[in-house]
This record gives C-alpha cells, structure tokens and sequence, in this order.
C-alpha cells in the first residue's frame, strides 16, 4: 500500500532568520555588507551618517563615485568625494547607489548553485531604475523608496533557494516547460515558502521601514497591501515587468512577462502607458547596468 504524499512542513520566521544568517544574508559583523545595506535603507540615519558609514568603506565609496561620475547622472563636473556626491545627487540616490554596491557583493560573492546570482542581481537594479523613474515621473509621492524597494525585491529568492532547493529545481522545471504563470503561483504550487515571505522577514529584522517590508511581501498581489502600502507595492509589481521586457530577465521569471492587472489598477495605469514607459525607462535600465559594473 503506497503511503500518502505529505505536505511540506511550514517555514517558519525562524528557519528562515536560520538560513539567511548561515549565507550571509543578515551579517553580523559591524563592517557587512548586509548591515550597511540595512543602515542606508533606515531613514532615521540622517545624511551626516550615511557619508560617514560610506567613508568608513574605501571600496564602497569608490563604487557609489564611479557611478556618481556615470552617464546615468550626466554631471558636468567631477563627483570626487562623498559630500560632493550628496550634494549633486541627493540622499536618496547616495543611498540607492550604496545599497545597490552592498547587493552586488552580497549574492555575486554568496553560495549559490540553482541560480545564476548575477541574474538576480541584475533583474533587481533594472527593477529599481524603471521603479525609481516611474516614480519621479508619474508617482513622486513613492520616490524616496522606489529605488531601494526595487532593489531588495527579490533578496528573499537567495533565502529561498536554500530552504527548499527541491521545490526552487521543480519551479525552475516548470519554467522550462514553458509554464508562464506568475511566479508567486508557481511557488504556492511547488515551495515549502515563497521568496516575499522571505524577503519580508529579512527586512522586518533589519528594521526596515514597513512600506519596504510590504514591499516584499506583497510585489506579486500588491491588494493584500495595507492601504498606505499599497502603492509602493504595485510600483514594484510594474517595475519588475518592465525590468523583464527590457532584457534584464531571471530564470525563476516567464519569458513572456505581464504586469499584475491590480498593480495596473491600483495606479491607475493601461497597457499603453507600460507600453510607452518600457521604451523610455530601457534606455536608463541600459545605462544603470553599465554603471554599476
């Protein structure tokens, strides 16, 4: 007699807090990269501490100035120190550009084998130029969070893949089969947890601000979003669309993307105006992914 299929057992907030310490995820140490990602996305850390956080990491800052000295900001003069960079770009760029510097050396350097890590990475700058632009553009009530939302988005699918390699290998089998279903439905269907999950608990340990862990845990079904959060969330949702249709796609993501018809509603867009906004935003996704290499 065949013994019954079980369920996998539920994830719980431990586990994954467990597994994301175990990668280097959360970082414990006062010069990682996980805790510097998490001071420069606290916005009770004032602008005098950024800089001086950046300063203290000679690799960062020249990262943060070589983007600063980019096309992707078209300065006419040298950017050539922090303060300066600040004062030319704002807060909210240094921050995202930092924050976008400790990712990058966070997962490329990470363990990872089901994933391609650079993809990962790449999906989510693409996601936080298009959501930065979008924003300052149409939603500037959401611009100060719209890059580093787009950023962290799918931080959790790194947690994920090392939680439940099986149920990621199945999801990634499915991709290949040419199942084009939203990602979040897959993950119901075959995961033990689903990469918002995990992203948001990582987020609500770094104290992030809740709008960002909402963010996360809502980017695939942005209603679930609590009413001030909500927005946020389905900016993330778009911006990760036009990240896809611009090039910079990721295996566990359909090959035929299409924005989540609430994140649509929700801001008030139409299939033209994504239309119109993927040609205008690929050129900046284009000249972000340069910058930052």
């Amino acid at each position: 007699m065949n013994q019954p299929t079980l369920a996998p057992s539920p994830v719980g907030r431990a586990q994954i807090l467990k597994v994301a310490r175990s990668i280097g995820v959360l970082g414990g140490g006062a010069v990682s990269a996980p805790r510097i990602m998490a001071e420069l996305c606290d916005p009770q850390v004032d602008a005098n501490e950024v800089i001086r956080r950046l300063q203290d990491e000679p690799a960062l800052c020249a990262r943060v100035l070589k983007v600063a000295n980019s096309p992707l900001y078209g300065q006419l003069r040298s950017v050539s120190s922090i303060d300066r960079a600040l004062t030319v770009l704002g807060l909210d760029a240094l921050r995202g550009i930092a924050a976008a510097a400790c990712l990058d050396r966070t997962l490329v350097n990470g363990k990872g084998t089901l994933l391609d890590l650079k993809s990962v990475v790449s999906h989510s700058q693409a996601t936080a130029a298009a959501a930065d632009s979008l924003a300052r553009h149409r939603f500037p009530e959401l611009a100060p969070s719209a890059f580093i939302a787009g950023l962290l988005h799918n931080l959790g699918t790194v947690v994920q893949m090392h939680i439940d390699p099986r149920g990621v290998e199945a999801l990634l089998a499915a991709r290949r089969d040419g199942d084009g279903r939203d990602v979040a439905v897959l993950e119901t269907e075959l995961t033990a947890i689903g990469h918002e999950e995990c992203g948001a608990v990582i987020f609500e340990e770094w104290r992030l601000p809740q709008a960002l862990v909402s963010a996360a845990r809502y980017h695939h079904s942005p209603l679930r979003a609590s009413g001030a959060e909500r927005r946020l969330a389905a900016l993330i949702n778009i911006s990760s669309t036009l990240a896809l249709v611009s090039g910079a796609g990721m295996a566990l993501e359909p090959t035929s993307p299409s924005a989540h018809p609430d994140a649509l509603q929700c801001l008030d867009f139409d299939d033209a105006q994504l239309a119109e906004a993927t040609v205008v935003i690929a050129a900046r996704i284009t000249r972000l992914k340069q910058a930052m290499q």
